[in-house]
């Protein structure tokens, strides 16, 4: 049964994210939008340019992650849009953040990817790659998974972004890693899918 639908004007391509008391979503034209659960907009955010990088809620802090075509990761209140603090990298963030209690993990079309604080804004460590990184990184364990379009998918420890291992594929990987029981599963434009062993 149909409940209620938001016109925002411009093309949507990331996808929601839920909480108990806001939908947040981003669009083409740089729009950051908070609906209500009933479909009612509850605040909206103006980034410099689109949004193909889909929210991520730290819940316990109600902080909203989100990358934008202008570089920046913003992290906003997310029950009023607030800008807490925004990162700059030096390419667009396509990439989805991915959360641990106190960072956040993502990729940069600059090649790098990268943990930041939760809670400052400020860079913990970087690990370069060799192209864009449009993919979006998984947490298991003691590691951050992750590919590029580099054609690789690389390891990385969790707390210093040394890499522990890589893996050469014969494709871009733009998919994001699925985390299983000591297993790690991602797809390549090769045309494959791996399943490799986690770390710890």
């Amino acid at each position: 049964r149909f409940l209620w639908q938001y016109e925002a004007g411009v093309s949507i391509r990331t996808r929601p994210y839920v909480t108990n008391d806001v939908i947040i979503f981003g669009a083409d034209d740089g729009s950051i939008y908070g609906l209500e659960l009933a479909g009612k907009r509850k605040w909206v955010y103006r980034a410099k340019r689109g949004i193909n990088s889909s929210p991520q809620v730290d819940l316990k802090n109600n902080i909203c992650f989100v990358g934008s075509f202008d570089g920046y990761l913003y992290a906003l209140d997310a029950n009023s849009g607030f800008t807490l603090w925004r990162f700059r990298t030096n390419g667009p963030v396509v990439s989805s953040p991915c959360l641990t209690p106190d960072t956040v993990f993502f990729g940069s079309a600059d090649g790098i990817v990268y943990a930041v604080n939760i809670d400052t804004g400020k860079e913990r460590w970087q690990f370069a790659t060799e192209k864009p990184v449009i993919g979006s990184p998984t947490v298991s364990g003691n590691a951050v998974y992750i590919g590029g379009t580099d054609n690789h998918f690389y390891c990385l420890d969790v707390k210093t972004g040394k890499m522990l291992w890589k893996y050469k594929t014969a494709g871009q990987i733009t998919s994001t890693p699925a985390a299983g029981e000591n297993i790690i599963v991602f797809g390549s434009m090769d045309h494959t899918v791996y399943a490799m062993p986690t770390v710890g």
